[in-house]
């Protein structure tokens, strides 16, 4: 099956596609300008891709070319991220100064996808976006290093994070949708089982598989992950 992309909060990004009959990954090349510095510079963005099957945390695999890595964009000059559409924002010059105090602890770093997703989550809490929207950034932060047996470290700490936000999108009840706590009550469980964290993983795997309302694949994949987590199995891989 074939999706288009769309920037959306987590949510969306794993619960509403749309199909189409292409088999492949499509891009298109775009021009953009920096909101803090005018910069101008080319990204490219996906149109279409086609998945295969999705891990056990979310992430598609398949025809995707590179939808995780293009989707969050870096300004070369001052580093300013975000997606598209955050490009497309209007600062004062007093928003832009405080920008540029946020970027510069990134401004010696490579600008790798996980630096990429981490600035832009330094200037969402900036403007007080929504906890779901911090949380995805953590979560395809994590998906860079899914494999990398020489950044587990960080790698755990970017899905540690991503719990700490879905919990604070549950508690402030961000979701319409009834049947997503469920969802993200299974997926802070499979944080929690990625990073070794094997009881808190079968609390909530628990709240997911007792909730009223659950999305139909919930139960099956549910249960499977909460009996790896009472082996004390913590694969990332899957």
């Amino acid at each position: 099956m074939t999706f288009y992309f769309m920037k959306t909060g987590l949510v969306f990004l794993i619960l509403i596609f749309v199909s189409s009959s292409a088999m492949a990954h499509t891009s298109y090349e775009h021009e953009i300008k920096c909101p803090v510095d005018g910069e101008k510079f080319k990204i490219y963005v996906t149109g279409s891709y086609t998945t295969f099957g999705t891990y056990m945390d979310f992430q598609k695999h398949g025809a995707i070319g590179d939808l995780y890595e293009s989707a969050v964009n870096s300004c070369p000059k001052c580093h300013f991220s975000g997606y598209q559409d955050d490009f497309d924002t209007t600062f004062s010059e007093e928003s832009k100064a405080e920008i540029l105090q946020i970027l510069l602890p990134f401004e010696k770093l490579p600008m790798t996808d996980v630096v990429e997703n981490e600035i832009t989550i330094a200037i969402y809490l900036w403007q007080k976006r929504d906890n779901d929207a911090i949380a995805w950034l953590y979560l395809v932060a994590s998906y860079f290093l899914r494999t990398d047996q020489e950044q587990i470290l960080k790698r755990k700490e970017l899905q540690r994070n991503c719990i700490i936000y879905l919990k604070k999108a549950i508690e402030l009840k961000e979701y319409e949708e009834v049947e997503t706590y469920a969802t993200m009550y299974y997926l802070i469980g499979e944080m929690y089982r990625r990073v070794g964290e094997f009881e808190n993983a079968i609390v909530y795997y628990d709240l997911a598989l007792g909730a009223k309302k659950k999305p139909d694949w919930l139960e099956e994949i549910a249960t499977g992950q909460k009996e790896m987590a009472l082996k004390s199995d913590d694969d990332n891989s899957i």
